[in-house]
């Protein structure tokens, strides 16, 4: 899938490094503000778990792979500037049947139509639920933009530090 200034495609094992930068320094945009320990959430102890996490998901015969589908979005020089992923969806008492687990970008791609893409691609235009971080009025626009509306799903994430998440549902 081609657009306007990046390329979508399936991640290879390869790119592991790149999309765990992608994903530490975008959770560092999104939850610095929300988040303690910035070192070990978006330092370098963090691209360590997220490079493993990534390298082990991109790993052929990894269990998950069957059940998720992940996707890059590439800068026309070919480096990886986002990701999404989704698959069923994790809650029992979710209508649709698919949720979308991540999507992530960089800051210089925000707005430029990358999101979007990486969204469809993995959701192929399903209807589907995602989790979104209640203080986080940007990305809760962005889903809206793309049909979702909050179900009056919450959830506190412990491990975050009580980070309230509210399901949002197209």
């Amino acid at each position: 899938m081609t657009a306007p200034g990046f390329t979508i495609d399936t991640p290879r094992l390869e790119d592991a490094p790149a999309i765990a930068r992608v994903h530490v320094e975008s959770w560092r945009d999104a939850y610095a503000h929300l988040l303690e320990d910035h070192e070990h959430w978006f330092g370098a102890p963090a691209l360590e778990r997220r490079t493993a996490q990534w390298t082990r998901f991109l790993t052929p015969g990894d269990p998950h792979q069957g059940r998720s589908t992940a996707k890059v979005g590439r800068s026309p020089e070919g480096q990886v500037v986002g990701f999404a992923t989704g698959g069923p969806s994790r809650d029992a008492d979710a209508g649709p049947p698919l949720e979308l687990f991540a999507l992530y970008t960089d800051r210089a791609w925000y707005g430029t139509g990358l999101g979007r893409a990486l969204v469809e691609a993995v959701l192929e235009g399903a209807s589907a639920s995602v989790w979104v971080a209640a203080e986080n009025p940007r990305a809760r626009r962005f889903y809206e933009k793309l049909g979702f509306a909050p179900d009056g799903a919450e959830k506190v994430e412990e491990h975050l530090g009580n980070l309230l998440d509210i399901r949002m549902v197209r």
